[in-house]
């Protein structure tokens, strides 16, 4: 019951903040504590003078102890209550969300696991269709809370505000979509160690940040590592830049890149602090490649490198010369799709690593569903990176980074000016950059290098709008999160 209070007073405290209409509101409760909450924040609403309805969904018989002791408090203040009981039809003719003011969503909490139908889904449907501001208290009803999938159907909040911690279902999509703003609110459940071990599961902020190393005043090009691009073929010169050209801007001292030969006079144009080396498609020579690894403190592959026979040459000859090299790589684009193709490759990856897929390519790589991994994307991310003893960032719209030893990296930085065409090309230099940089700490930087593309992201959508960015827009941002 304190728990119970304290929720519905930290609720009753943000809205107040944030200037509702606060004239006449309306409280949604289903049938277990998450209406308690509800129903105790009508209680202090009205004690401050607000005009309060509580819809109460369900049999009265499946009311939780704690719903039923608010019920009882609330007998004593001037808030109408409105039972829909075992007489749904005649309960829903009394519902009208849209002559309110404000809706509170109190339908269901954090542990709804079935689909949602009936009265409850009736009155969602109501509830979207009211045009009328919504804050959902924990959960918008309907989002699992783990997945973030919806359950047959889902309010569409502008605002949740949720206790203790953060859940991972209103970052990932489309719940996300369905939470608005979130507010995380603490009510006095303690974050014991036992259960952040457990959980394992965390997400990057813009004070994180500080703890990148600060620049050796007294280095030189070579103290800040060189790496290697090895991207773009012939039909294909403009992955090789933009991947390059953002390993260059984390502060990396040299970027060569190894591509194509048809390559080579855009990219001078394009990138003149570049190296550049080359070989002819179709050929049989890669002399150069040893050498420029030997060169390198790190590598990336893949980026418009292609899939032909070229293609899976150069994969194979970096694959034999790094069993001894042991460059810390980023395998992305065409190299996982490599990796995908030849089931021989992946073993033998014995070096440091991190893999970049997208829902596709992750598909591509483990037989699984893309529809599955949207509905599972941390526990098969986790699994995947588990299994391989690397890093793998599975990009999504919330991008997840999973690290050998189990834990998770949930990115709520970005939109939809990401999706665009170089984008990832972008995000593969950036964390090439700085685990180049930072080689201790290859997980975590690579979880801060998905966190400041997406920041970058969300600066060049303000200055272009989100449908105008362009992948090399997001470079011109990077300076701003280093």
């Amino acid at each position: 019951m304190v728990l119970m209070e304290r929720a519905a007073l930290e609720c009753v405290m943000e809205i107040e903040k944030h200037a509702y209409d606060l004239r006449n509101i309306l409280v949604v409760c289903g049938t277990g504590n998450n209406a308690g909450d509800g129903v105790a924040a009508a209680r202090i609403l009205c004690e401050r003078g607000y005009r309060c309805t509580v819809f109460l969904a369900g049999s009265e018989e499946k009311f939780s102890d704690g719903l039923k002791q608010q019920l009882l408090i609330l007998q004593s203040f001037p808030v109408t209550v409105v039972r829909a009981g075992k007489d749904s039809n005649t309960a829903l003719k009394h519902f009208h969300p849209a002559r309110y003011s404000l809706i509170l969503d109190a339908l269901f909490g954090i542990g709804l696991k079935r689909n949602i139908i009936g009265i409850y889904a009736e009155i969602i449907d109501r509830i979207n269709q009211a045009d009328v501001p919504v804050v959902s208290i924990d959960m918008p009803s309907g989002v699992h809370t783990d997945s973030g999938i919806i359950l047959g159907t889902a309010v569409r909040a502008d605002r949740t505000i949720t206790f203790t911690t953060g859940k991972a279902g209103l970052y990932l999509y489309p719940g996300a979509a369905c939470a608005g703003k979130v507010n995380v609110r603490k009510i006095g459940i303690p974050l014991t160690e036992e259960l952040t071990k457990s959980c394992r599961l965390y997400t990057i902020q813009r004070h994180d940040l500080q703890y990148l190393p600060h620049r050796d005043e007294s280095g030189n090009k070579g103290t800040f590592r060189k790496i290697l691009v090895i991207a773009g073929s012939r039909s294909i010169c403009g992955a090789a830049y933009l991947a390059g050209k953002a390993a260059l801007l984390t502060g990396v001292g040299m970027v060569k890149i190894f591509t194509e030969e048809s390559n080579r006079t855009p990219i001078c144009a394009l990138f003149p602090e570049a190296l550049i080396s080359t070989y002819s498609d179709g050929t049989t020579e890669l002399k150069n490649l040893e050498s420029d690894m030997q060169w390198a403190d790190a590598a990336l592959i893949g980026p418009g490198l292609g899939t032909g026979e070229t293609s899976h040459r150069i994969m194979r000859e970096f694959l034999r010369i790094n069993q001894t090299r042991k460059l810390q790589t980023v395998f992305d684009a065409d190299a996982l799709n490599l990796l995908a193709l030849h089931d021989d490759l992946i073993g033998q990856i014995s070096f440091p690593a991190v893999f970049t897929p997208h829902v596709g390519e992750m598909s591509r790589l483990t037989g699984i569903s893309p529809g599955d991994i949207k509905a599972s994307a941390i526990s098969i991310a986790r699994r995947a990176a588990e299994e391989i003893q690397n890093t793998v960032v599975l990009k999504d719209a919330a991008t997840v980074t999973a690290l050998p030893n189990g834990s998770c990296f949930l990115n709520r930085s970005g939109n939809s000016a990401l999706s665009t065409a170089g984008s990832g090309d972008v995000l593969t230099g950036m964390i090439a950059g700085l685990i180049a940089q930072y080689p201790a700490y290859t997980g975590i930087v690579a979880a801060l290098a998905v966190y400041i593309h997406g920041k970058c992201g969300e600066r060049a959508s303000v200055k272009y709008s989100e449908a105008s960015v362009t992948a090399g827009n997001i470079l011109e941002f990077i300076h701003e999160f280093l």
